[in-house]
């Protein structure tokens, strides 16, 4: 069995839930994260049981608020001296303009603050791994999106379907800037495709018959979809490579807009300025 520990968010269902199964079968120590309790443990007894590694941990958050993403960040560290890797796939899709209440619209909050901080807090301990990776999972939904700097929080505003392009622009930009400032980790993102999932929860919404028609269009299954996240996790080939996006793992171009260096650091400065505004 390796002795190698792996984070996953958003690993209750979908393609969370399919890599996190295919990782503990590789014997790696897994801990899940989710919102919900009881699909946490429905989650845990699956993977018990369809791979005999019981070396399965779940953690309850919702990602959406940022003093929840810094306490789960300290409950991690208190459980792992080290985590090898940092798979940061929870996201989601809002009908309606909703606020949190630390103040942040929440498809941004929860789509790129959750990236943001989880990966900032841990990085200390994703550094002590040799082989130390965070895999930031995006969409092609970003191409053609830009940012409006004066409506993170869709002040001016409100389309659910740009916030959630442009949150995946961002997690895009994140990654790209997180590779070049440090090199104690590698970094990469990716593009599951479109993959009929829960992504929109509930609310059935016009993203999720997006994403659901786009499924179908493009073919991509739950385990087709989880390919790159198992890839970027768990390979020797992607070793040492940083600050790529990829899809169907192979490394591919996201949009122009993306590789916007001057905007990389402006999606950093937002990002660390709303974090350090959240009190402990």
């Amino acid at each position: 069995m390796l002795d190698k520990n792996i984070i996953i968010t958003g690993a209750t269902d979908g393609i969370g839930l399919q890599a996190a199964k295919v990782i503990a079968n590789k014997g790696y120590r897994v801990g899940l994260v989710g919102r919900n309790k009881e699909k946490g443990y429905q989650a845990k007894e699956i993977i018990v049981n369809s791979t005999s590694n019981d070396k399965i941990d779940f953690f309850e958050c919702d990602l959406s608020l940022i003093k929840n993403v810094k306490k789960l960040s300290s409950q991690i560290k208190e459980k792992y001296s080290k985590i090898d890797v940092l798979l940061n796939n929870a996201g989601g899709a809002n009908k309606n303009k909703i606020i949190t209440s630390e103040g942040l619209e929440k498809t941004f909050a929860t789509n790129q603050m959750n990236y943001f901080v989880l990966t900032t807090e841990l990085l200390d301990i994703i550094s002590e791994s040799d082989d130390g990776r965070v895999v930031n999972v995006a969409s092609n939904a970003h191409i053609g999106a830009t940012i409006d700097y004066n409506n993170i929080n869709s002040e001016k505003s409100f389309s659910p379907w740009t916030s959630y392009c442009v949150s995946k622009l961002m997690n895009i930009m994140f990654t790209y800037e997180l590779a070049k400032i440090q090199d104690k980790v590698s970094v990469n993102v990716l593009h599951p495709g479109f993959v009929d999932t829960n992504i929109a929860g509930n609310e059935g919404n016009f993203i999720k018959y997006i994403v659901k028609f786009g499924s179908k269009l493009f073919a991509r299954t739950v385990e087709n979809g989880a390919d790159s996240s198992i890839y970027l996790s768990t390979s020797d080939d992607v070793k040492g490579v940083s600050g790529k996006y990829f899809f169907k793992c192979r490394e591919i171009r996201s949009s122009k807009t993306s590789y916007i260096e001057d905007d990389w650091k402006k999606v950093w400065e937002i990002c660390d300025n709303y974090n350090k505004s959240i009190n402990e």
